[in-house]
């Protein structure tokens, strides 16, 4: 996951960047060490696969 400026992060799919309000996290419920960034149009062609969770909310992640 790359985090850009403190406040925005690059979809791991796309490579665009985007505010962290406007991004979501998919993890790998067996390992969270796998997490992927996604924007809201790559989040739509890619979906949530079985085996995996959706964190909407990674302000968190921010300064």
């Amino acid at each position: 996951m790359k985090i850009v400026d403190g406040d925005k992060a690059e979809c791991a799919r796309c490579e665009s960047v985007f505010p962290l309000e406007a991004v979501s996290l998919l993890e790998k419920e067996t390992n969270r060490d796998y997490e992927r960034v996604l924007c809201a149009a790559c989040l739509g062609a890619v979906g949530v696969p079985r085996g995996y969770s959706l964190r909407r909310d990674v302000t968190h992640l921010g300064r």
